[in-house]
């Protein structure tokens, strides 16, 4: 994974995790970055590291 597209804080270090839900595939994440970014994560069952992150849209303030 790289770095907060926003910030450059590492995403291999979560900041804040907002909440988890578990799919038939694996598990989907939704985290906040330091900056405040958040970001949708898909973790798969099987052993392994995170697949897919995104940034989510946000209104500009």
């Amino acid at each position: 994974m790289d770095d907060c597209p926003r910030c450059g804080w590492p995403e291999d270090e979560t900041y804040e995790v907002l909440s988890r839900h578990l799919t038939s595939d694996g598990v989907v994440s939704y985290t906040r970055c330091a900056c405040g970014e958040v970001q949708m994560r898909f973790q798969p069952y099987d052993l392994g590291q995170v697949v897919t992150a995104g940034g989510l849209s946000r209104p500009s303030p």
